[in-house]
């Protein structure tokens, strides 16, 4: 709960310094939406659409379970092992990415990974889709839970 109220006065603050990035009428307004991600589904289209160098936020709740593993953790994973373990990632690109499996991983993908956590403010690295999925290196088959995402462009 500490670290959402973090978040909400950090946006708060970044919007009073940069009041540019603000939307000046109805026209401009910002786009939310919500969508819910699965642990056992890998990739997930979220349906929003980025320009590069574009402005978004998200936040996560929830819960999931990684892997073999058997204590749940919620959006922001385990912190052990990779840092993406059990973590919301993110990827932009016109295409699904590759499963999250450190196999099939190739470094163009690995390079575009963002680690989203329990969310925050975000710069679009690229034109795109934003794809979400939980960081997982079992390949997702035994994982269960899922996470609510509030997703916010701003234009």
């Amino acid at each position: 709960m500490k670290k959402n109220l973090k978040i909400c006065i950090f946006l708060f603050l970044f919007f009073m310094a940069f009041p540019t990035l603000q939307p000046q009428n109805a026209q401009n307004a910002v786009k939310a939406k919500k969508v819910i991600i699965y642990a056992d589904k890998g990739w997930q289209d979220t349906g929003i659409l980025l320009n590069s160098d574009q402005y978004y936020s998200i936040f996560a709740r929830g819960s999931w379970v990684s892997g073999y593993d058997v204590t749940a953790t919620g959006p922001e994973g385990k912190g052990w092992g990779t840092i993406t373990n059990g973590a919301l990632l993110g990827w932009i690109g016109e295409i699904k990415p590759e499963k999250l499996d450190y196999k099939s991983y190739k470094k163009d993908i690995v390079s575009r990974i963002i680690l989203i956590g329990e969310g925050g403010l975000f710069k679009s690295c690229g034109d795109g889709k934003l794809w979400l999925a939980m960081g997982d290196w079992s390949g997702c088959k035994e994982c269960s839970g899922k996470v609510e995402v509030l997703i916010t462009v701003f234009d």
